[in-house]
């Protein structure tokens, strides 16, 4: 009773997570140096709430040496903490390590706070780069990944989702406003990003996008995300963006773990799959100049020469 739901259902799931890996806590690594990133931010639970407690439950329960912490930036927490675990995994402080988000709806005043800064959408639409546009619908959502230097998952035989082949973090410094996005710091985060996954703009053909459904936000992004691209290509439309978001709601902590599961069910069927309620597009979006188009559709993805490539952006 004591433990947060949050907690509970993040042991659940990398539990379940090691389970479609082929593993056992016990073989998944000789050294027992696996790391635990959780992105967790909301702390309703009427028991208590210990974010420290949520990746340090699955390092006690399954034996686990390697770095153990749950990471804090808001909306873009989860993505944050696979991007520690990328990095942790790439100085050697782990062998493995499992990553993710968990974000639940358990007590009324996680919405009376987001309808009080007046973020929630004022009906149960999010209409990420749509006309109308007025904020999101929370949602709920808990998932895990399990990581390890691609040399090392080929030599152990392992089914492998997708290469995490870069990323990178900052922050917006000052703006207009304290939630208000800054459009040179995104376009920075995404070159940045490329640059270090030694990966040409013009071999993306999706996007996972942050897309919470702003009149303002959408706009921002899609400017710093063109800005990014325009340094690789001056080609317009031929990369697909959308966000989860519109299909399950913003699952605030848990946001980039369902974006990155989105684009992992994307690659395992080949497929493209809609982002909702982005008709008509938002006017202050002229998409046809930029290197993007709205998937409204459920669509083959083509695969061009290049592997199919797929980018994805989180804010907090």
């Amino acid at each position: 009773e004591t433990i947060d739901p949050q907690e509970r259902l993040f042991l659940q799931t990398a539990y379940a997570c090691l389970e479609d890996a082929g593993y056992a806590p016990s073989n998944l690594s000789e050294s027992r140096k696996v790391g635990v990133f959780v992105g967790v931010m909301n702390n309703n639970y009427p028991g208590g709430v210990r974010h420290w407690s949520i990746a340090n439950r699955v390092s006690y329960h399954l034996n686990f040496f390697g770095p153990s912490l749950a990471v804090d930036t808001a909306c873009s927490s989860s993505l944050t903490a696979i991007y520690a675990a990328m990095e942790s995994l790439r100085k050697g402080d782990c062998e493995c390590a499992l990553a993710g988000g968990v974000n639940l709806i358990i007590d009324p005043a996680h919405l009376q706070r987001l309808t009080a800064v007046g973020m929630l959408a004022h009906d149960d639409r999010n209409k990420a780069f749509g006309a109308g546009a007025d904020g999101f619908v929370d949602g709920e959502g808990v998932g895990a990944l399990l990581l390890k230097p691609l040399e090392r998952a080929l030599v152990d035989g392992d089914h492998l989702y997708a290469i995490l082949k870069g990323g990178a973090i900052n922050a917006g410094g000052k703006t207009s406003g304290y939630t208000v996005p800054n459009p040179k710091a995104q376009y920075s985060l995404i070159a940045q990003a490329l640059k270090d996954a030694g990966v040409d703009a013009r071999s993306v053909s999706y996007i996972e996008a942050h897309g919470t459904g702003t009149a303002l936000g959408d706009p921002i992004e899609i400017a710093g995300l063109s800005k990014a691209f325009a340094e690789h290509t001056s080609d317009t439309q031929f990369c697909a963006i959308g966000s989860v978001k519109s299909n399950i709601g913003h699952c605030e902590s848990a946001a980039g773990i369902a974006g990155v599961s989105k684009i992992l069910l994307q690659f395992q069927h080949q497929q493209l799959v809609p982002s909702l309620h982005a008709q008509p597009p938002n006017p202050e979006i002229n998409f046809s100049n930029t290197p993007f188009t709205v998937q409204h559709t459920l669509a083959a993805w083509p695969k061009p020469n290049s592997p199919r490539r797929a980018g994805i952006s989180s804010f907090g």
